[in-house]
C-alpha cells in the first residue's frame, strides 16, 4: 500500500537510510564515524568559546595594546619632525650611557672607551640661544669630559708631542742617524738627573753620569749643582759660594722614576767637579773614558731635563781657548747647552766620554783633566794644584796671521802668552810681565792651557807620592821669553801646593798712593804734568819700572 501523508513519507525515508547504512561496507562506516567525530569536536570548541568570555577580553586587550603602540609611534614621528624643523636636535654620541661614564675614566685604562666629541646640529650663537637649559647642561658636561680625556691622552708616552726635539732630527746628521742613535741609547743608560735643595727649596737641577757601581754607585757631576751664588763673570775672583750640606737627590730611570738621596763624597771649587754616592747598585753600564778631544772633532752632549727626558746636543770642538775670565782647564764646543745639561757627559761617535759639560753655555772639561782629578781623589782624597799667579792664552788659537807675526818678531812658534800677573805673586817677584811668553815648564814644551794643567797636576801628584803634604813648596823652572827685552830666559818659581781654588783679582794689580800734599800743591801752582810725573817717580819708583815692579801696560 502506498504511503499517505507527509509524516508517512518521512518515516519511509528514515527506514530507507537505515537499510542503506546496514548495507554499507566496514570502511565506509569508519569514514562516517570520523566525520561525525570531527563535527562533534568542532561543535565542542564552538560551545567552549561561547562559554569563555575571558578569551574575548584578552583579544580585546591585545587589540588595545596594538592601537596604543601605533599611536605612540605616530606621536614620536611627529615630535621628531618638529625637532628637525627647529634644528635643535641634539646628536648624542653613539656610545651608551655606560660608554659616556667610561669617557671620564683614566686614559691609560685597559678598557678605555673611544674618544667621541659631542656636537649640535646647526652650530652658532643663534642655535645655542634656542637650546633649553637642560640641553645646554648636558652638552657642556659631555664637552668637558671630552676635553679632559683629550688632556689625559696627550700625557700618554706614545701620544706626547710636547717633548723637546733632539739634534738627531737634523738633516745634517741623516747619514749617521741610525748608528748615532744606537750609540746614544747605550750611553744614556748611565746619564741621570740630579737636583739639590736647601731648606726644602730647589737650588739647582742638572745632570750626572755613573762612573762606578757595585754595592754603592758613584756619580760624577758639576760642583755647580751645590753652588748658591756666582756674583762675578770672572771665575778667578773667588766670589762663588757653595752649599756642601745641601740635600741632593738622584732621579733614576725606572718606570716609577725613583728618587734616591745622594751623599757628597768630594767637590773641588777650582775644577768645579763633584762626586756623590748612592747606596744602591744601579746596575747600569759605566761609560768608558776616551782620549782627549781634538779640535774640529764632532761630539754629542747628553743630559736630563726636569722630566728626565734625554737632552741631546750635537756640535764640534772649537779651535779656541779660555778667555781671561775662564779657568785654564776648559775646552769649547759649538753647541749651547741649558742648565739641565750641566754635568752631563760629552761623548764622541764611539760612545766614549771625552769630557763633561761644566758650565751653562759651551764649555766642558776634557777627559784628561777629569781622569787626573779622579786619580788624585782616589789616591789622596783631594785634588791639589800649584798656584802660579798668572792668566794665559795660547798662541796656537790666535789668528794665523798673528801667529806668523809673533814667529817673525820673537822667533817663537808656540807657547802661552801671559795675559795677567797677580800682584804679589811669585811670578811677579821674579820679573814675569804681561805679554811675556811661557814656552816650557821643567823643560817640557807647552802649547795650550790644557797641557799646562795636565803638567801642573802631574807635578803635584809626584810631590804627594813622595809624602809631601798640602802647603809644601814646589820648585818649578819656567822658560820665559821677555817680550820687552826680546830675550829668552829661565825663571825659577817656588810655588805653593794647595787644594783650594786659585784667586787672581783686579784688586791685586792696584796699589795705594801715599799722601801727596806736595803734588796737590804743585797742581795748584800750575806746574807742568811732566814735573808731577817726575815727582811721582821719586815717591813710588817701582810703579813705573817695567822690569822690576807691577806692570801698568
Amino acid at each position: 500500500m502506498a504511503p499517505t501523508g507527509r509524516h508517512e513519507e518521512a518515516e519511509e525515508a528514515s527506514r530507507s537510510q537505515s537499510v542503506a547504512r546496514r548495507r554499507l561496507p566496514a570502511a565506509t562506516h569508519e569514514e562516517a564515524n570520523v566525520a561525525s567525530s570531527s563535527r562533534s569536536l568542532v561543535g565542542r570548541r564552538r560551545r567552549r568559546r561561547r562559554r569563555s568570555p575571558s578569551i574575548l577580553a584578552r583579544v580585546a586587550q591585545s587589540e588595545d595594546e596594538h592601537r596604543g603602540k601605533r599611536k605612540r609611534s605616530r606621536d614620536a614621528k611627529r615630535r621628531s619632525k618638529k625637532r628637525k624643523k627647529d634644528n635643535v636636535e641634539v646628536e648624542a654620541p653613539s656610545a651608551s650611557a655606560a660608554t659616556m661614564q667610561a669617557c671620564s675614566s683614566d686614559a691609560s685604562s685597559a678598557d678605555s672607551s673611544p674618544v667621541r666629541r659631542p656636537s649640535i646640529q646647526g652650530r652658532g650663537i643663534k642655535m645655542w640661544k634656542t637650546l633649553d637649559s637642560a640641553t645646554r647642561d648636558v652638552y657642556e658636561k659631555l664637552d668637558t669630559k671630552y676635553h679632559e680625556k683629550i688632556d689625559r691622552h696627550s700625557k700618554l708616552v706614545t701620544l706626547d708631542r710636547q717633548l723637546p726635539r733632539s739634534c738627531l732630527v737634523n738633516q745634517n746628521l741623516l747619514p749617521v742617524r741610525d748608528s748615532a742613535t744606537k750609540m746614544i741609547f747605550q750611553a744614556a743608560k748611565a746619564v741621570l738627573g740630579v737636583s739639590s735643595y736647601v731648606d726644602g727649596k730647589l737650588l739647582n737641577r742638572s745632570s750626572g753620569f755613573l762612573i762606578e757601581w757595585g754595592e754603592a754607585s758613584t756619580i760624577l757631576t758639576s760642583a755647580l749643582l751645590i753652588r748658591s751664588k756666582s756674583p762675578s763673570i770672572d771665575e778667578w775672583s773667588g766670589k762663588d759660594e757653595y752649599v756642601p750640606n745641601s740635600k741632593v737627590f738622584v732621579h733614576l730611570l725606572d718606570k716609577e722614576e725613583t728618587t734616591l738621596v745622594a751623599h757628597l763624597l768630594y767637590y773641588d771649587k777650582h775644577y768645579n767637579v763633584a762626586l756623590f754616592r748612592v747606596d744602591m747598585n744601579l746596575g747600569a753600564q759605566n761609560l768608558c773614558f776616551g782620549s782627549e778631544a781634538m779640535c774640529g772633532q764632532e761630539i754629542f752632549v747628553l743630559g736630563r731635563d726636569a722630566g728626565l727626558n734625554l737632552k741631546i746636543d750635537h756640535g764640534s770642538v772649537q779651535y779656541k781657548g779660555p778667555s781671561i775670565y775662564n779657568r785654564h782647564h776648559y775646552m769649547f764646543f759649538s753647541c749651547v747647552i741649558a742648565q739641565c745639561g750641566v754635568g752631563g757627559p760629552v761623548i764622541d761617535f764611539d760612545g766614549a766620554v771625552v769630557g763633561m759639560a761644566n758650565v751653562q753655555g759651551n764649555r766642558f772639561i776634557p777627559s784628561c783633566i777629569i781622569l787626573k782629578c779622579l786619580d788624585m781623589w782616589k789616591k789622596f782624597q783631594c785634588i791639589p794644584r800649584l798656584h802660579m799667579g798668572m792668566k794665559f792664552s795660547a798662541i796656537k788659537f790666535l789668528d794665523p796671521a798673528h801667529v806668523e807675526k809673533i814667529s817673525r818678531k820673537c822667533n817663537v812658534n808656540a807657547g802661552l802668552i801671559v795675559e795677567e800677573v797677580c800682584g804679589g805673586s811669585v811670578a811677579e817677584e821674579v820679573g814675569v810681565r804681561t805679554g811675556d811668553i811661557i814656552e816650557c815648564l821643567n823643560g817640557e814644551c807647552i802649547a795650550t792651557t790644557i797641557e799646562l794643567e795636565n803638567m801642573v797636576m802631574s807635578i803635584c801628584e809626584n810631590y804627594l807620592d813622595r809624602r809631601e803634604g798640602i802647603g809644601c813648596t814646589v820648585d818649578v823652572t819656567a822658560g820665559v821669553f821677555n817680550i820687552r827685552k826680546e830675550i829668552y830666559g829661565t825663571k825659577r818659581l817656588l810655588l805653593t801646593l794647595s787644594d783650594d781654588m786659585e784667586i787672581i783679582t783686579e784688586d791685586s794689580r792696584m796699589f795705594l798712593l801715599p799722601d801727596l800734599p806736595p803734588i796737590a800743591a804743585a797742581c795748584s801752582c800750575n806746574i807742568s804734568k811732566k814735573a808731577i810725573i817726575v815727582c811721582l817717580q821719586e815717591i813710588v819708583p817701582k810703579v813705573f819700572d817695567d822690569d822690576v815692579g807691577p806692570d801698568t801696560g
